[in-house]
């Protein structure tokens, strides 16, 4: 028998138990929830750095851990392994010990101890240590963790008086399952609760499932308190399940969701019934756990990745963040045919504007002060005749605005634009050449559409409300060849891709949304080639790999799912060449690696691609790219530290320079398509 991998884990696992039990309050949505989520938004961010596990040996990387603080300092336990290749996962099977550290503040400086533990195969079996979470009872620490033998999976336990020595259960694993992982314990209402990751019986659902104790070895039998609807055993987005309690609600964070650097959180008055109905924000981070210093929170995050603990701030808000735009910084040609860059300033979150100097050059104007803070990078259409029109976020999704470009270049003042206000619009021209916008309400609750009331007419038509129901992430929009308009957006949870589209050009919509494909990890992406066909490109969930699918003839039906890329943060950036091939540009999770594909004919095959990204320089998200006038296509990066990078085609089609500075304003760096503080 093959040993268990944490990398097979996330792909799926069936050996051992049996099936769960799921009670049947937890299979209804509205009472899963208990009642009315509260009127609270959880996000964290930004990430920092505050330890890093590396050595003069090279590079090493944390992922599940646990924080305790312990006699005035905090002591952090994790799976710890060599770095893999850059945008490579690891080598999970050699996960066999947990790092231990030590800092008086969460923030540090943290102190590298030895090894708390390692792997003993004469341990019942033992072949690998994951997960690792302690509490304190009765004068003792408890440490809790995942581990493997020829038995199926198991959930172990160790304690000590000091947190440097360590010591076994004798009587051997606690229990066994079927995919048993990534243990978390809390007490509530007089017992300990169990929360850890499962299966609900051989190819079935992914589930966070929990058992209850009053001594912290003996363990009552499993129930299921969430069930992912949106998998079967393929992939594993319950990861990492994590319960807090605040102020009568309880708060699960659970993961890789929305790409692998990706935490959502749902909250419930029951802590043994959770559902999406419960959603109540999301966190930018792998492997999350939480906590309070006094009456400040935090979130800690590690991941395959990262190199080490990231700390953020927890926020707790009455209405959700704004979701960002795919595209960042974002850039279209203007009524000159000179290509224009928008972004958002670091200091302030001003809207920032370069302009080519002239169609046919590389030169540029500086950056300039294009409007007022914004809540989140722009998104962009065309006239028929060329004109922008610029399509803002006020800060705080407060309302949406846009700003049109006159005949002779200038541009007319900023005007109100009306309609839901939860990430800047998704934009597409019709086949009459009037541009159509598609609004998301807060947290992807809605969204709705709006169109001009002729072509480059500065008069738009009213909104249509409750054009979508809600979503997963805001909508994406691309025109079939016989100019019909096409709406992709992701469900709610993730659990797949539906669609929407024009039943004849400019003519009315399908009534019903459609299914597309299966379980995505985040916001799909959606091109048109030089064939014709639209090409529509996700990632699966946990970003463990993307996959495209395109039309099988224009403005048609569709072919199958085929793979893309393996690990991606989110779906890739897709531009047409001059001559109409497709590329597809793909960011790893922790921005450490570009990759990059194109089509060898337009609507064709894929050639198998490579690295197009910088050796050391990680960008903060999926770059994007535009042609300019003279076909060429250029592509936009923002780095971590919010620089922004360029790299252009020499000639339309053909290969690529070197990349260079982009200007050295920083520019506010987003986790695109996602919700961000």
């Amino acid at each position: 028998m093959l040993p268990l991998s944490r990398r097979n884990l996330l792909r799926g696992a069936a050996v051992g138990a049996g099936a769960l039990s799921i009670p049947g309050a937890a299979r209804a949505a509205a009472a899963a929830a208990g009642s009315v989520p509260p009127a609270r938004w959880i996000g964290a961010g930004p990430f920092a750095r505050v330890y890093d596990p590396s050595t003069p040996a090279g590079p090493r990387y944390l992922n599940d851990h646990t924080l305790i603080e312990a006699r005035g300092r905090w002591h952090l336990f994790a799976i710890v392994g060599d770095g893999a290749p850059r945008g490579e996962s690891p080598d999970s099977t050699a996960e066999i010990s947990f790092a231990h550290a030590s800092a008086p503040d969460p923030n540090g400086p943290w102190t590298t101890h030895a090894d708390a533990l390692t792997v003993d195969p004469s341990y019942f079996g033992e072949e690998h240590l994951w997960a690792p979470h302690v509490v304190e009872a009765g004068g003792r620490y408890w440490m809790f963790y995942a581990a493997g033998g020829g038995n199926g999976a198991a959930i172990n336990l160790a304690t000590s008086t000091d947190l440097s020595t360590w010591t076994r259960e004798p009587s051997g694993p606690l229990f066994r399952g079927l995919a048993a992982r990534d243990p978390m314990v809390l007490r509530i209402g007089g017992e300990w609760v169990m929360y850890y990751t499962e299966l609900s019986g051989p190819g079935g659902h992914h589930v966070v499932a929990c058992r209850r104790s009053a001594d912290l070895v003996r363990w009552s039998e499993p129930v299921v308190v969430f069930a992912d609807a949106s998998t079967d055993t393929t992939v594993s987005v319950t990861e990492s399940p994590y319960v807090v309690e605040r102020d009568g609600w309880y708060y699960l964070f659970i993961g890789p969701r929305n790409g692998y650097e990706g935490t959502d959180v749902l909250a419930s008055r029951d802590p043994f019934r959770f559902d999406l109905t419960g959603a109540a924000g999301h966190v930018p981070g792998h492997a999350v756990e939480v906590f309070a210093v006094g009456e400040t929170w935090y979130a800690s995050a590690a991941g395959w990745f990262e190199q080490g603990l990231h700390l953020a701030p927890l926020q707790w808000r009455d209405t959700p963040p704004p979701w960002q735009s795919p595209d960042d910084p974002v850039a279209g040609l203007d009524v000159g045919g000179r290509l224009t860059v928008f972004a958002l300033d670091a200091a302030d979150r001003s809207m920032l504007r370069r302009v080519q100097l002239a169609p046919d050059t590389d030169t540029w104007s500086e950056w300039e002060v294009f409007g007022g803070p914004a809540g989140a990078v722009p998104t962009l259409g065309r006239d028929t005749d060329g004109r922008l029109e610029v399509f803002s976020l006020a800060p705080g999704g407060v309302n949406l605005h846009h700003r049109v470009q006159r005949a002779d270049g200038g541009w007319n003042d900023w005007e109100e634009f009306g309609g839901p206000a939860g990430a800047a619009p998704a934009v597409a021209r019709d086949a009459a050449g009037r541009l159509e916008v598609f609004a998301s309400s807060p947290g992807a609750a809605s969204f709705a559409r709006r169109r001009q009331s002729w072509p480059g007419s500065t008069a738009w038509e009213p909104w249509e409300a409750g054009f979508g129901g809600a979503a997963g992430a805001p909508p994406v929009v691309a025109a079939n060849a016989d100019g019909r308009l096409e709406v992709f957006v992701l469900a709610v949870g993730g659990t797949g891709v539906r669609h929407r589209w024009q039943e004849s050009p400019g003519g009315a919509w399908t009534g019903a949304w459609h299914p597309f494909g299966t379980a995505a990890g985040a916001a799909p992406r959606v091109a048109a080639d030089g064939s014709g066909r639209l090409t529509v490109a996700a990632i699966g969930p946990s970003g463990t790999g993307t996959f495209f699918r395109r039309q099988s003839v224009p403005s048609g039906g569709w072919d199958g799912w085929q793979p893309l890329f393996e690990w991606s943060a989110a779906a890739p950036a897709l531009a047409a060449n001059a001559d109409g091939r497709l590329e597809a540009f793909s960011l790893s999770p922790g921005g450490a690696r570009l990759s990059h594909r194109w089509q060898l004919s337009p609507g064709g095959n894929w050639a198998p691609g490579g690295e197009f990204g910088e050796p050391g320089v990680r960008l903060a998200a999926t770059p994007s790219a535009a042609l300019d006038s003279t076909g060429r296509l250029h592509v936009f990066a923002v780095t971590a530290e919010g620089l922004v990078r360029t790299r252009v085609q020499a000639v339309p089609s053909g290969g690529w320079r070197p990349w260079t500075a982009f200007g050295d304003r920083r520019v506010a760096p987003v986790v695109s398509g996602s919700p961000a503080l």
